[in-house]
């Protein structure tokens, strides 16, 4: 693969109109190809893109806007290019839309030029005013970059000192870093007059200097005179000329040469710039590929190889996932911390030791026997009405936990870290699937271990913290009396007991879900789909492994970029080691 020059790295051809700049381009390309006429003939940009064929190969152009479609008879290449620039500048006089052509034969250098707009001076008949403005802003935009080499047109038939080119070329190019004089019309200068001056860098002086070139004239062209007659007729005017004789600054071959080794030190100089570029790009395409994985496996070993290997790496991302970060361990410390004690707090506690409720609930344990000291079955149910009460909190925060955890599985499957397993569809739902299940049955688990925990509350209550809580009493005639005073007694002795079985809870209920769900979700969560794994026959494992059409498509796209990188980075080093 030939390394393809940055469209920056080209040449720019400014001028004024009819100052030779398509005619230079001809001269460059050994073709006629262009639009002739008087006025604005260029009236769109038109990028050149050279590329030189093998010795004996056809010479052949294709257009950017119908790509595929070569030409191989350069009278229609100047066709499309005139209708092509119809079509675009109707109703206007230029286009900044560039006109893109890649030409290929065996007869021209590679080189990308580019054949701007001539520069006017004023507005003629029929154009608008704005004409000279929008060219030169034009022509500006294209030569501003700092890696276009400008070839600067001026007819030698006219006064050097108001060229247009070289006004532009030195506003964009102010230490002629990129500039080149190109000499044009020397065969028409008036008698007695010569531009060696300039040629040698006395007159106009340009830090790479001029060089000069004859084109055929109109009357050429209309006689059909080849591109290489007239390349011959413009070294025997240069020889038959005492004034430019010796000059090694004169002709089209001087111009090629000169252009293409100044393309190619432009492009040397920034070669550790885009060695960078291309390293950077293959890291990131590396990088990519990581994430893609290898090609499939298609033996059975490996396939359950992979297959638990994905699983294992899902496993260890989500207890990450949930022992570090927000919306893993976090949340459930927040759940634990914040959310439990708010729900017990809410609970209608009041309701249970009401006077209302406490005289209704002794009188009916009673029965037809009023209690003789104090009501302990009385006692007993209403403590068993508040703890019911704990069943649908310890249960919510249960739940609560579990949503956690259920969120964790598609966060840590939707991760770009763990594309891995992403490119593998079928074995990423199933392990989505396999996890869901999985959660619901500890969740399940950790429900039946608070609710017994609340149960066994009730089932046997402590009776030593009656016995303290009654002795703490001034005296015992508060508990023989009778009223509201031995009702509040009894409430209060219930609240407290309950409010002592409510802190023990708030520190036992995640207890039992920390042992019941959250550990078991970080260590066990693909433990029965893992078992299934190893006895799966070989088609339902192809299945499991169906890789994704998009991943596969795309990692075939990186091998082929990074094997075109790698390919341009040998080469730039073996320019690099040509430049040295």
């Amino acid at each position: 693969m030939a390394l393809q020059v940055p469209s920056s790295y080209s040449s720019y051809i400014i001028g004024g109109q009819s100052s030779g700049k398509s005619s230079v381009l001809e001269s460059v390309v050994g073709r006629d190809f262009l639009p002739r006429g008087s006025g604005i003939v260029t009236r769109r940009p038109l990028v050149l893109q050279l590329t030189q064929g093998a010795p004996g190969s056809p010479e052949w152009g294709e257009f950017l806007h119908k790509p595929g479609k070569k030409f191989s008879d350069f009278d229609a290449m100047r066709g499309e290019i005139e209708e092509e620039t119809a079509r675009t500048c109707a109703g206007v006089a230029v286009s900044p839309e560039a006109i893109h052509l890649h030409v290929t034969s065996p007869n021209v250098p590679n080189i990308t030029m580019v054949d701007m707009p001539g520069l006017t001076k004023i507005a003629v008949e029929g154009q608008p005013k704005t004409i000279v403005k929008d060219i030169e802003d034009m022509a500006r935009k294209y030569v501003e970059g700092k890696n276009a080499i400008i070839l600067a047109v001026t007819p030698a038939n006219a006064d050097i000192a108001t060229s247009d080119a070289l006004r532009l070329a030195r506003e964009v190019d102010p230490a002629g870093e990129r500039t080149v004089g190109v000499l044009t019309k020397l065969d028409i200068m008036d008698r007695g007059t010569n531009a060696r001056d300039v040629l040698e860098g006395y007159a106009a002086p340009l830090r790479h200097g001029w060089v000069a070139v004859v084109n055929r004239a109109q009357a050429d062209i209309n006689s059909q005179v080849t591109m290489e007659q007239a390349r011959q007729s413009e070294r025997a005017f240069f020889e038959s000329k005492a004034e430019y004789r010796g000059l090694t600054n004169c002709g089209m071959a001087a111009l090629t040469s000169k252009l293409t080794r100044k393309l190619e030190e432009a492009i040397v100089r920034q070669i550790p710039v885009i060695q960078n570029t291309i390293n950077d790009g293959v890291q990131t395409i590396q990088r990519e590929l990581k994430q893609y994985g290898t090609n499939v496996p298609d033996n059975r070993g490996a396939m359950v190889h992979e297959v638990l290997t994905l699983c294992r790496a899902f496993e260890q991302a989500y207890g990450l996932s949930l022992e570090s970060g927000e919306g893993g361990g976090e949340a459930v410390l927040s759940i634990f911390e914040t959310d439990l004690t708010q729900a017990i707090q809410q609970l209608p506690f009041k309701d249970v030791y009401s006077l209302q409720n406490v005289s209704r609930v002794i009188n009916e344990a009673d029965g037809y026997q009023p209690h003789l000291i104090a009501p302990e079955m009385g006692y007993r149910r209403l403590i068993e009405c508040g703890l019911t009460l704990l069943k649908e909190p310890s249960e919510g925060v249960v739940d609560k936990v579990y949503i956690v955890l259920r969120n964790l599985v598609d966060k840590v499957l939707g991760d770009p870290e763990n594309d891995n397993i992403s490119r593998y569809g079928p074995l990423k739902g199933e392990i989505c699937e396999q996890a869901a299940r999985a959660l619901e049955g500890m969740r399940d688990n950790s429900k039946k271990m608070v609710v017994t925990m609340v149960e066994m509350e009730s089932s046997y209550l402590t009776a030593e913290f009656f016995r303290e809580i009654i002795a703490a009493d001034a005296s015992g005639t508060a508990a023989s009396a009778v009223g509201d005073a031995h009702l509040k007694q009894i409430a209060k002795h219930v609240s407290s007991y309950l409010a002592v079985v409510c802190n023990q809870l708030k520190a036992t209920i995640p207890k039992a879900i920390v042992h019941c769900l959250v550990v078991q979700a970080k260590t066990a969560l693909l433990d029965g789909f893992l078992q299934e794994v190893a006895g799966m026959e070989d088609e339902s494992l192809k299945g499991l492994l169906a890789e994704d059409d998009g991943v596969r498509a795309r990692r075939e796209m990186c091998h082929k970029r990074l094997e075109m990188l790698t390919m341009a980075s040998k080469e730039i080093n073996i320019a690099l080691g040509k430049a040295r």
